[in-house]
């Protein structure tokens, strides 16, 4: 496959303010100047470096981490090193993921300044389900704080983030969330099945296993629930009012390629995906990234079956941009096997999953491996 320019710009802020106990993202759970300092200024040298290989970005991401945790200084110098170093295209989607507790008047002007959309992680408004996933912040009313300093800011692209199948939540307790979250009327809502991970604290608990049953319920609660309010799945765990789809994850599910700058940050030139290493002082010092070299047919269903997270699915104009063999020419006897099974339906010019295939992806993506 060929190799193009970056498209897209990702930023990873490995920086928090304590470690959650769900969390399996690498970050440094405590914010020490020297080291912001540190990474700032790797940050800008990567920036200078791989900058020529990139055009207008489409968008650009800061995640984490917690792009807020660092002080806002720090902060403004992350947008002024964007500035400097790229350029980004007309209406370019900038985004910064955001705690709600670690949110100031003054953090909140340097974002009003510089992004076009923030990603709150509210993960709960329930005091018990904060305190047992061990989130930090005062649920509602520092999330209603953080919303008045971003709007009074000019940012009305507001989305939250939510975790479900939480251990002893009830599809009542789901509902709830839901209801909380539309009271506040944001844009965009990402909610995610919790996910037990192996060296986070919460594996360390004994937990019961997992109520496969009552998470599937909690999905599709969210999918009838967030519809009926203006706000329909676009991605297997995504929800948005329309137009107000994040334009960066949508274009990185479809094939757009994208340069990750930061420690544990993913790049993909189009041909190779590239990992920074996961520690902050393996990449000050330079460690090598790691490189994903694939042959160009696992690459191109790698591709497209991140297409088919999305409801819309696949256009033949987009996927033609990465091959020349049609999706038919290609994996017919899949296609046709996952359209028996009601996991994919057809049309002359798309493809896209059902709301089984959606639900069942990781059994629809194997097949292409």
């Amino acid at each position: 496959m060929k190799i193009r320019p970056y498209q897209n710009l990702y930023i990873h802020v490995p920086f928090c303010n304590g470690k959650c106990a769900y969390c399996a993202f690498y970050s440094e759970p405590e914010v020490k100047q020297e080291a912001v300092d540190a990474w700032l200024c790797r940050l800008e040298l990567d920036a200078k470096q791989y900058a020529p290989q990139s055009v207008p970005l489409n968008t650009v991401y800061l995640g984490g981490g917690t792009p807020t945790a660092i002080p806002p200084e720090s902060l403004e110098r992350i947008f002024k090193i964007i500035g400097t170093y790229f350029t980004l295209a007309e209406n370019a989607e900038i985004s910064t993921e955001c705690n709600p507790e670690s949110l100031t008047e003054e953090k909140a002007a340097v974002l009003g300044r510089c992004v076009n959309r923030v990603s709150m992680g509210v993960q709960s408004f329930n005091p018990k389900f904060r305190s047992l996933i061990g989130r930090r912040g005062g649920g509602a009313g520092t999330v209603e704080r953080a919303l008045d300093l971003l709007r009074s800011n000019g940012i009305a692209n507001i989305g939250f983030d939510l975790i479900y199948a939480l251990p002893e939540q009830t599809l009542d307790d789901w509902v709830r969330e839901l209801e909380t979250s539309l009271g506040y009327m944001p844009r965009h809502i990402s909610a995610y099945s919790l996910i037990i991970e192996d060296g986070t604290e919460l594996a360390a608990r004994d937990f019961p296993p997992e109520d496969n049953e009552l998470s599937f319920r909690m999905w599709q609660t969210a999918q009838d629930f967030l519809g009926a309010h203006g706000m329909p799945r676009y991605e297997i765990s995504n929800y948005a009012a329309e137009k107000y789809e994040c334009r960066h994850n949508q274009n990185v599910w479809h094939g757009e390629t994208y340069l990750g700058l930061g420690p544990g940050a993913c790049s993909f030139d189009g041909a190779v995906r590239r990992t920074e290493v996961p520690s902050l002082a393996r990449w000050l010092k330079g460690d090598a990234a790691e490189q994903d070299i694939i042959e160009e047919r696992k690459r191109l269903s790698e591709i497209f079956i991140m297409g088919l997270r999305t409801v819309r699915g696949w256009k033949k104009s987009e996927f033609s941009q990465f091959s020349v063999l049609s999706w038919r020419e290609m994996w017919s006897k899949i296609i046709e096997k996952q359209i028996s099974d009601g996991m994919l339906k057809e049309s002359p010019d798309c493809i896209s999953p059902t709301e089984k295939g959606l639900a069942f992806w990781n059994d629809l993506a194997e097949a292409y491996f």
